[in-house]
């Protein structure tokens, strides 16, 4: 038997068995039912994307309960910087509010700019957030961490590398 069939044998039986537990799961964290069968959804979608060999799994509720503790802490982190955009939205006069259509696309930007922070050292993110959002010179953030300037430039390097990683990602 082919192997992609196997697996989607496998996946259907494990599906069947577990989405209900999974949706259970969701709606007790999160107590909206339509974002419960999103969420559980995410989890089956990265299961079947992962390579993780099915055949190994002895205990696919535990295996997938993993997955979707990842996903309801993705799910949280994007409401957190959904809220700060929503916030710093209402700070403006109304006729500076994007369209609808490029709101989306802001939150999703501020979303894989977080993601792509997170990934980096605390210092170089702090130096980025310091320069970027604060509009801090190399001298005054080299001043601030108590780092010289050429430190303050290798760690504006690296942000600026990973942010073009990222945009290239996108395309």
């Amino acid at each position: 038997m082919n192997l992609n069939v196997e697996k989607q044998l496998w996946f259907s039986r494990v599906y069947q068995a577990q989405q209900s537990t999974l949706l259970s799961w969701f709606k007790h964290k999160l107590q909206h039912h339509h974002q419960s069968e999103d969420l559980s959804q995410e989890v089956f979608y990265r299961a079947l994307k992962s390579d993780y060999c099915f055949e190994k799994i002895k205990e696919p509720q535990a295996w997938l309960m993993g997955i979707a503790k990842h996903v309801i802490i993705d799910h949280w982190r994007r409401q957190h910087i959904e809220h700060l955009y929503l916030d710093a939205l209402a700070q403006l006069p109304e006729e500076y509010y994007p369209s609808a259509e490029h709101e989306v696309c802001i939150r999703e930007t501020l979303y894989q700019v977080h993601l792509m922070l997170e990934k980096l050292p605390q210092r170089t993110s702090q130096v980025f957030l310091l320069s970027q959002l604060d509009g801090l010179t190399y001298r005054a953030i080299s001043e601030k961490l108590d780092i010289s300037e050429a430190t303050v430039k290798r760690e504006m390097k690296q942000a600026f590398l990973a942010c073009i990683s990222l945009y290239n990602q996108t395309d």
